[in-house]
């Protein structure tokens, strides 16, 4: 899914974007894409080039997990591979939505927080798209956004990770992991898990 922004409510001053919150933005942008939908051969082939830092050894394993899973990887097979875990028939082996995992049914109360918070941050879905905003890989999407977005303080980034994303999204990662169905997203959930655990602890720095 895809949001725009629209009318953000501005801090006094600007936040300036720093490299770091590139890439972290970075990583949020390629949870999206690789939730959202299988990975085509542009994102294979950007994944085949990853050069993981050695010395970071909070992020490299998830790296270094997903070159693994690039090479030899062919499109067809992991569209078949997230038709199973995601879509599936009648439904795939994992949900990948907020109300899911936090009310045990779809369309609940965290859809419906999800698009009060996309409201009053200025985001609105584009046309076209038919998933709900508190699906995994919009939700990462829009936290890639909120990062960059220069007239969102630290205090409007860390809120809506820690009442949209950091209540559920583990667990997904961590099921990922050990799906039946599961082969190369094992890698997806490896990174996604790695890099939870390094954006908690950064935005519980922040002040």
């Amino acid at each position: 899914m895809s949001m725009e922004t629209i009318n953000a409510t501005a801090p006094q001053t600007p936040r300036q974007i720093t490299d770091e919150d590139q890439l972290r933005a970075g990583a949020w942008s390629l949870l999206g894409a690789l939730l959202a939908g299988p990975p085509d051969d542009q994102v294979l082939e950007a994944l085949r080039g990853i050069a993981a830092d050695p010395s970071d050894d909070d992020m490299a394993e998830g790296w270094r997990a997903l070159q693994q899973m690039a090479e030899g990887a062919e499109p067809a097979r992991l569209r078949r591979e997230y038709e199973a875990l995601f879509i599936g028939a009648p439904e795939g082996e994992l949900t990948p939505y907020a109300s899911w995992y936090i009310s045990g049914a779809l369309m609940e109360k965290p859809l419906v927080r999800v698009r009060q918070a996309l409201r009053m941050l200025g985001y609105e879905r584009q046309e076209g798209i038919s998933e709900p905003e508190d699906h995994a890989g919009a939700l990462c999407e829009v936290m890639g956004q909120v990062v960059l977005d220069e007239e969102l303080s630290f205090e409007q980034q860390r809120a809506f990770f820690q009442e949209h994303l950091d209540p559920w999204i583990g667990d997904l990662f961590t099921d990922m992991q050990h799906a039946k169905t599961a082969r190369d997203y094992r890698a997806v959930g490896l990174f996604g898990e790695r890099f939870l655990a390094v954006e908690r602890r950064y935005l519980s720095m922040l002040v």
